[in-house]
């Protein structure tokens, strides 16, 4: 679980959005905003304890409550309409090194395991000087680098906020991630909203079997929660929605009691009545919505890892079913 945003995340896209945050915002939509965002652990875990693995629900006193694709897509500014699913890829360790303009290198086996430290991502594309302090790695130009600095941002900062793994490591796949995202001319766009969504319902069910690390996108999670537990004015949501979703989320949270502590949010959560919260958000305008697969009541979810079932048919009243 992310508990703190990497400072070093941080500088590195203050720094390179001066140039590159139009690209950035095309190959990530509102994910950026993520990096301000001051995660709440306490939460998360409290909403572990309500998580039905079997149904793929939140389950409360009275009602069911699950995050969904269009919920997704509306925080983080990313269609998934008519996009093409992106399939992960494992890229060897030299596929991995040459995609970002790098010469082979044996002193790292992480990536034989599929991973890479995020600092020796920062320390060879974080910094504006990066390239000329370790030139002997690499094979391409500076102005190539510029672009390939522009991927690994991409990639570390989701493997550090989006699908976050123990102790600083990335997961290489990411890389053929990002190269799928960046569309090209004559190409159908692609969308990574069913992969949070999958990797976030695939590690709440882990967590609750035993797993100890939430590799999900808790930042993202722990928004969504807030903003269907607090009801707040019609005209300063719908006013203060035209805007990434995640930026202005604490002007539209901004009279909502914060709870301290995993006990008074369990209890808290313990208590709720479906009369007491925001079932459609109402920034959520979408006019369709995906319920069902073409013959099945469930659809099936491809993440970086697996596969995992969604059916939103269960929670119907999220998209203002009655």
């Amino acid at each position: 679980m992310v508990v703190e945003v990497n400072y070093k995340l941080r500088n590195w896209w203050i720094d390179i959005k001066r140039n590159c945050e139009r690209e950035i915002r095309q190959l990530l939509g509102g994910l950026t905003y993520l990096i301000f965002v001051i995660p709440n652990p306490h939460l998360i875990r409290a909403l572990l304890e309500f998580w039905d693995p079997v149904r793929m629900v939140f389950k409360f006193v009275d009602f069911d409550l699950a995050p969904t694709i269009e919920e997704i897509s509306g925080f983080i500014d990313m269609p998934y309409h008519e996009c093409e699913i992106i399939v992960p890829y494992k890229l060897s360790s030299r596929e991995f090194l040459q995609s970002l303009g790098m010469k082979s290198n044996p002193t790292l086996p992480s990536l034989d395991l599929g991973w890479i430290h995020f600092d020796f991502l920062y320390s060879r594309f974080g910094r504006v000087d990066s390239y000329y302090s370790f030139i002997d790695e690499f094979e391409c130009s500076v102005e190539e680098w510029e672009t390939y600095r522009l991927n690994a941002f991409a990639i570390a900062l989701l493997g550090s906020l989006i699908f976050p793994k123990i102790r600083g490591r990335i997961d290489t796949r990411l890389d053929y991630v990002v190269r799928d995202l960046a569309q090209r001319e004559g190409e159908p766009r692609k969308t990574l909203v069913p992969m949070i969504l999958e990797e976030i319902m695939r590690i709440l069910s882990a967590c609750v079997d035993g797993r100890m690390f939430f590799e999900g996108c808790n930042i993202l999670l722990q928004l969504w929660a807030i903003e269907h537990l607090y009801i707040c004015s019609d005209a300063v949501d719908i006013f203060l929605g035209y805007d990434n979703k995640i930026d202005n989320h604490p002007r539209r949270m901004v009279a909502f009691t914060r709870l301290v502590g995993f006990v008074d949010w369990h209890i808290f959560l313990t208590e709720l009545e479906s009369h007491h919260i925001q079932w459609k958000l109402h920034w959520l305008s979408t006019p369709y919505a995906i319920v069902s697969g073409d013959d099945r009541y469930f659809i099936e979810l491809i993440g970086l890892k697996g596969v995992q079932p969604y059916t939103p048919l269960r929670v119907l009243r999220q998209f203002g079913q009655t």
